[in-house]
């Protein structure tokens, strides 16, 4: 198997976005959802998320995840962790896999954009597809990459690629498109933002350093080039946003 950027940079870690567990716990504690509340952690990656979630509030989290490879080791956290009876690993695709799980009480999408579908293309879009999948009320605990300032357009057209961003302003305004208002709203500090992207960055170049001869090497280190100019380069015109929205 060729080496997987994500899996080198991501696994063993808490939370694969930059934003801490500490502001993700106390955001969803501002819901107000009681012990055995549903909740629906989408693109739950190495399932920190999920874990800190059920362990703090005991809620019941189902992590849906569509890489095979992180959903076994949400497994192994959740074990590791004697959380089995309050996460549930999931391997799924959104918007297909919602179906199945709904209504969720809430649902946890913390860098998961385009999670509505290729025909999904505006932020207002994808969340009228979460929120129809939500109890009423209903909860949505977003984060995402959020521009700070006017970027150049070849920035912008270099991210809309794979993902939907939007400004502070458009994600509150997209949710209320789609029929929800916005309880709390917060950017994580920009020192967050460079810890985690160097951390990242790091991990795999240690790995490059330690494997010089392995198939796929100079893929990775194209792909980590990648990733590093695009976000030393976007650094000044995006953070992290992490919003509380409410279905009523």
């Amino acid at each position: 198997m060729a080496p997987d950027y994500h899996h080198i940079a991501y696994l063993g870690v808490d939370i694969a976005n930059p934003v801490t567990i500490e502001a993700v716990l106390a955001m969803a504690e501002r819901s107000g959802l009681p012990a055995g509340a549903r909740v629906l952690d989408i693109g739950a990656g190495t399932g920190g998320v999920s874990a800190a979630l059920a362990r703090r509030f005991s809620y019941q989290v189902h992590a849906s995840e569509r890489d095979p490879v992180m959903v076994t080791h949400i497994a192994d956290r959740v074990a590791r962790d004697g959380l089995a009876d309050r996460v549930t690993p999931v391997r799924g695709v959104a918007p297909q896999g919602l179906d199945a799980l709904a209504p969720a009480d809430m649902m946890v999408a913390l860098g998961s954009s385009r999670i509505g579908g290729p025909d999904v293309t505006t932020a207002a879009g994808m969340f009228q597809v979460l929120a129809a999948h939500l109890a009423s009320p209903g909860y949505i605990l977003w984060g995402d990459l959020t521009w700070i300032g006017e970027p150049p357009e070849p920035l912008r057209q270099i991210v809309s690629l794979s993902s939907i961003y939007e400004s502070d302003d458009g994600w509150k305004a997209a949710a209320e498109a789609a029929g929800m208002t916005c309880v709390s709203a917060e950017l994580s500090p920009q020192a967050v933002w460079d810890d985690f992207f160097g951390t990242a960055d790091r991990r795999v170049r240690d790995w490059l350093e330690a494997n010089p001869g392995v198939e796929g090497r100079e893929a990775l280190e194209a792909r980590a080039d990648q990733i590093k100019a695009t976000f030393d380069f976007g650094r000044p015109y995006l953070g992290f946003g992490l919003y509380l929205f409410r279905k009523p």
